[in-house]
């Protein structure tokens, strides 16, 4: 996978410093100097000829003279020499048994390329070249030319600046926020975001991953990364400089499952809150605070940034009207007054948590007389603890309010210094839920195509393929009606007489993810307001509704959406099917009593556009392939996120040893994290095969499934496949094998490697059918399996 060999790299035995240094300003100086610091327990070994000994380390002449280890060479050499010597140093390196390597020095292309060449044979990583380097505090490791180091923490930062790096590093030091991992990703030719989001998102020393990114190069590889950690754990994302399309990238971001802040301030303030926030049912806010002036503070953050306050229900304003100054009504924002005591404020927050329209509660307080901030701490976070709700709390002033921020932070809830913060703070829960509910939006099989729809799309790409041998770079109007009518959308020059909203929908193809939709106002309104909300091929309703929503048409339609939301459908599935439309405009739109009606279209044609273009996979509809086993017939086909309830009675009927055999462990149930990640891939690099029927009662049955992750370089994809325990013997695991044999080999895949308990004798038995080898494990009691798909077999 991806993350081969990265082990090595942020927990290393033992680390060479291949130019170390004493003399000031040279990058192996600094890098020495924080390795002797950082409280590294390994080896390490200093690599000069100059030196016999360097801060009281043995030195090395070459990397030959290093000592013997069981893998040959140091797990981990960073190299700090002249660009020119690089590529026969990895060659070295690799040859000893070296797997990880931290290039520092920056090379020109054409010695980066003589590097990755020299790298190849040995399967060799590398970091950067440049960048700043890895720090990891709890294995003592900070390989890096930082000028501070980390405290330990579960918190991931990853960054394409070295100069941000340092900087928050310097800045965390002072916040005593801590770290699992610290990298900054140099030039990325080898390891890169996609290949450390992989690696965080199972490293169990990492609870949040922070990224910095100024260029996505594969996007279809980030996206397939990215919303695998984000299914596991809050990944926070701040993006600077312009790189395509700003749109397409938020789109990108949100349809991740991952949150975009906007500046590096709200980076940490982020995580704190997406990790230790509660789910919200809705977006409504509620606030009380001891201040009329603090509260309105809230009510107007909320306001600016286009967030709801709840409305107070008559039952709960007559159950507040004790708890509020005299002749006081009751509102939201709460104003419990300067003189509230803490059982005042304790008998507010209580009531306002009983209000059904209140999704999340913002408690406001500033120090008084009447109440000490810390007691009122003390007395509040069990309450909120204990409570259903998301509740947020601002401790506003200095030393008097610290002790009363502690308390809070101790219990695991979410605090700020100011209501702006945390009515930010609120909006970003609220935006990261969202986009957690897009992740697991995987458009799956539509309706089956009627014959007729068929005919008629087989004629559209005809028209578009003749229309670009003759020569053509935009269809004409009526060969734009065919196309648009295959797909359910009418162009029509005729005039409409009812009051109809005029609107835009469009794709254009961002340079980095590929084909983008957008939707807003259309006509002479919508280039005023520009307004525009984008969104990434393939969608589903869900995935359309959300992109209306986000804009100032969808805001207005409310409830005449739907014929919007299943024309942005449309035009999703007329971009992934006519590979040659280059750009698309349908504008104006009318929306009006009879409906939707495209009164201009503009469709550009170009050459086709390779599969890869798309940043997200369509559902693999070709690959579904019925199959006769034991006298009916099964469906074989990729697994969709519609198969969860399926996949929980198929895992319920597993034998506890089967289950011990394909996961090494005793599961009970499958965690809704761990089923989320089986069911819901990206059919790029994971590919998951079910074989599946329709039971008496009509539900779907699924009897077996097969799934693989291949490397980034596909060269290697590990497997692993499970039958339905009553149904062991009955070559169905041959079936589901070849499937995922036959799809591999497909795609230019070299070998299937998986691992297993040494004592499953069934998957030894499989692998050698296929032409495999079994051979000893790692681990004790394990063996490794491997088929190569360049050989045929039976």
């Amino acid at each position: 996978m991806s993350l081969r060999n990265l082990d090595r790299m942020f927990e290393p035995r033992t680390v060479a410093i291949v130019g170390a240094s004493q003399r000031a300003g040279r990058i192996g100086t600094t890098v020495l100097a924080n390795m002797a610091e950082s409280g590294f327990a390994g080896a390490l070994w200093p690599v000069n000829p100059k030196y016999d000994e360097l801060l009281g380390i043995p030195c090395y002449a070459r990397i030959g003279a290093l000592p013997k280890t069981p893998g040959g060479g140091p797990d981990l050499a960073v190299i700090c020499t002249p660009a020119d010597t690089v590529p026969g140093l990895i060659g070295e390196l690799g040859a000893r048994g070296t797997r990880a390597v931290i290039v520092l020095t920056p090379l020109p292309p054409a010695t980066r390329q003589s590097m990755l060449k020299a790298a190849r044979p040995h399967r060799l990583r590398i970091l950067g070249p440049g960048g700043i380097g890895v720090v990891a505090p709890a294995a003592g490791l900070n390989a890096s030319v930082a000028h501070v180091g980390a405290r330990p923490g579960r918190i991931a930062f990853v960054s394409q600046s070295g100069m941000l790096m340092t900087a928050v590093l310097d800045w965390a030091r002072q916040q005593s926020i801590g770290f699992s991992r610290v990298v900054s990703l140099g030039e990325s030719v080898d390891i890169d975001v996609g290949d450390l989001l992989d690696f965080l998102a199972g490293d169990p020393d990492t609870n949040a991953i922070v990224l910095h990114l100024e260029t996505i190069g594969n996007a279809r590889k980030f996206m397939s990364a990215a919303r695998i950690a984000a299914r596991g754990k809050p990944v926070v994302v701040l993006k600077s400089g312009r790189e395509g399309d700003d749109r397409v990238v938020d789109a990108a971001i949100r349809r991740a499952g991952m949150l975009r802040v906007q500046s590096s301030a709200d980076l940490f303030d982020a995580v704190e809150t997406v990790a230790r926030a509660r789910p919200l049912s809705g977006g409504r806010l509620g606030v009380i605070s001891n201040g009329t002036s603090l509260g309105l503070l809230a009510a107007d953050a909320l306001q600016w940034i286009g967030g709801q306050l709840a409305t107070l229900s008559p039952e709960t304003v007559r159950r507040l009207r004790p708890h509020v100054p005299d002749r006081m009504v009751p509102a939201n924002p709460l104003d419990i007054g300067v003189r509230a005591d803490t059982a005042r404020h304790a008998a507010a927050l209580a009531e306002m948590l009983r209000e059904p329209q209140v999704d999340a509660l913002l408690l406001i307080h500033a120090p008084t007389s009447a109440a000490g901030s810390t007691e009122v701490a003390q007395a509040l976070a069990p309450l909120i603890r204990e409570a259903h709700r998301a509740v947020l709390s601002c401790w506003i002033g200095g030393e008097g309010v610290a002790q009363a921020r502690k308390v809070f932070a101790e219990a695991n809830l979410p605090t700020y210094d100011t209501p702006e913060k945390a009515v930010r703070a609120f909006r970003q829960i609220v935006q990261y839920q969202r986009n957690q509910a897009l992740l697991i939006e995987v458009p799956g099989q539509g309706a089956v195509e009627q014959p007729e729809a068929h005919a008629l799309r087989t004629a559209a790409r005809e028209l578009v393929a003749a229309a670009r041998a003759a020569g053509q770079t935009a269809l004409t109007p009526d060969q734009c009606r065919v196309v648009l009518a295959a797909y359910d959308l009418q162009l029509t020059d005729t005039p409409c007489a009812d009051d109809s909203a005029l609107l835009r929908i469009a794709m254009h193809v961002d340079p980095v993810f590929g084909p983008a939709i957008a939707f807003g106002l259309g006509g002479a309104a919508g280039s005023v307001a520009d307004d525009r909300a984008v969104g990434l091929p393939p969608l589903n309703l869900v995935l359309a509704r959300d992109i209306v929503e986000r804009s100032k048409a969808g805001r207005a339609l409310r409830e005449r959406c739907d014929s919007v939301c299943n024309a942005l459908v449309a035009v999703a599935q007329l971009v992934a099917d006519l590979d040659e439309v280059a750009s698309l405009s349908l504008d104006p739109v009318r929306l009006g009593d009879g409906g939707l009606r495209v009164q201009r279209a503009v469709i550009a044609v170009g050459p086709p556009r390779p599969e890869a273009a798309m940043a997200i996979r369509p559902y693999p509809q070709a690959l579904e392939e019925l199959v006769p086993w034991q006298g009916t017939q099964l469906l074989l086909r990729p697994i969709r996120p519609e198969d969860a309830a399926a996949h929980v009675r198929f895992f319920a009927a597993l034998d506890p040893d089967d289950i011990r055999m394909r996961f090494f462990t005793t599961l009970r149930e499958l965690p809704p994290a761990q089923l989320a990640r089986l069911t819901q891939i990206d059919y790029d690099r994971a590919m998951a095969f079910i074989a599946t029927r329709t039971v008496g009662d009509g539900e779907p049955e699924t009897l077996g499934v097969v799934r693989a992750v291949a490397d980034p370089d596909n060269s290697r994809a590990e497997f692993a496949i499970m039958i339905r325990s009553d149904l062991k013997g009955k070559g169905l695991g041959v079936i589901l094998f070849r499937k995922l044999v036959d799809y591999f080999r497909s795609q230019g895949l070299g070998t299937l490697t998986g691992d297993a308990l040494a004592e499953n004798l069934g998957v030894q038995h499989l692998v050698r059918r296929f032409g495999g080898r079994v051979l000893p494990g790692d681990e004790p009691g394990t063996v490794q399996l491997a088929v190569d798909l360049h050989a045929r077999s039976s």
